[in-house]
């Protein structure tokens, strides 16, 4: 296959060691999955080290030399795709911000389906690779392509399947074809670690990280929708008395959300002034504000005030906002610390998570509760 105009070529290596196990918090052993502490996540771009691993099978073997992507389907030059051959297209490097769909899930009652993560299944990375869409009109994707399945190395049992089954999601055609959603094979500045996709994944900016698929081995153009288990049963909105035999909400793009990093959930501070900080984000659009609020634990909704935050550092299409507000604690007591964003379309996080049977996409605010104390004389 032969790629565009060359910008830059994609550069090669021994991919970097794995991230110390100690700098993420395990929540999973095996398959991996770990999260970062919510602390950890004060810089704009996410070290490496402390990017969390989401796996839903054992990571597979990597042969990085032999690797190949099979392109099939709607397209009139099908065939396999070699990391030779990716490097022949045009270069992009993008910061995009990506959270695991059930990151948060654990604040959500009653309890869902899903491993129970807390709030630090997120990240933000410089990604490097080559636009999927240039490798799919190179090979001459054909008008009745609609849906673009990304199938990954890993497999492994699934509730319901005879047999293991491959990790793979599916894409709309309008969103394989943005120029933005990346075939990557570098992150923050060098190769892709084993563990985040070595040597090849998908980057699908503005969506849940399920649709970044990792080790890419399959890119299958359909002309009609995709069945397959983690598209329709695995990643989708269900909510309560909803039908279990109909068609299920597929999770695609990431709700308006905000965090706070600092203070720590019961953190003892004195009275005086404090710097709160936090991250927020939203898939479809920019981050416009973010509120803090904090109040009495046990305050009735309408005795909750909000306090303007200063947005920090970059504004990039794809990635998140730091922020931080200083507040003034001039009672002891025990505090709810609450933080809410609203994106440019005017959407707010709301007070409570919704309910959901698999837990995904919750974006409720972010409580954190802190003792004030006076100073010790």
């Amino acid at each position: 296959m032969s790629g565009s105009a060359r910008i830059g070529r994609a550069r090669g290596g021994t991919p970097p060691p794995e991230p110390a196990p100690d700098e993420l918090d395990v929540v999973v052993g095996e398959p991996r999955c770990a999260e970062a502490p919510l602390g950890s996540l004060d810089s704009w771009i996410t070290p490496t080290s402390r990017f969390f691993v989401r796996n839903h099978f054992p990571m597979p073997a990597v042969e990085t030399g032999e690797w190949k992507i099979d392109l099939s389907g709607q397209v009139a030059r099908p065939g396999p795709v070699t990391l030779a051959d990716l490097r022949e297209f045009s270069n992009r490097e993008i910061v995009v911000t990506m959270e695991c769909a059930g990151n948060s899930r654990s604040t959500i009652t009653p309890r869902t389906q899903g491993i129970r993560w807390q709030h630090g299944a997120i990240g933000t990375a410089r990604w490097r690779g080559v636009s999927l869409a240039e490798v799919l009109h190179a090979a001459g994707i054909l008008d009745a392509g609609r849906t673009i399945v990304l199938e990954g190395a890993d497999r492994g049992p699934e509730a319901g399947s005879a047999s293991d089954i491959p990790y793979a999601m599916s894409l709309p055609r309008e969103k394989a074809l943005d120029p933005d959603t990346l075939l990557a094979t570098e992150m923050n500045g060098a190769p892709l670690s084993r563990a985040h996709g070595a040597p090849v994944r998908a980057i699908v900016p503005g969506w849940y990280g399920m649709a970044s698929v990792k080790w890419l081995r399959r890119i299958q153009v359909l002309e009609g929708p995709f069945d397959g288990f983690f598209r329709t049963e695995s990643y989708v909105i269900i909510g309560e008395g909803d039908d279990p035999d109909k068609p299920k909400t597929p999770v695609t793009s990431l709700r308006v959300k905000s965090l706070i990093t600092y203070p720590p959930e019961h953190a003892e501070i004195p009275l005086g002034n404090h710097l709160i900080r936090g991250i927020a984000w939203s898939g479809d659009s920019e981050v416009r504000s973010v509120e803090v609020s904090y109040a009495p634990a046990g305050a009735l909704e309408p005795q909750i005030s909000w306090t303007p935050a200063t947005l920090l550092g970059p504004s990039e299409r794809y990635a998140w906002r730091h922020w931080e507000c200083p507040l003034e604690f001039q009672r002891p007591g025990y505090y709810l610390l609450r933080a809410r964003a609203t994106d440019a379309h005017g959407v707010t996080q709301p007070l409570r998570p919704s309910w959901n049977y698999r837990g995904v996409a919750t974006n409720a605010v972010h409580a954190v509760s802190i003792v004030v104390r006076r100073p010790a004389v």
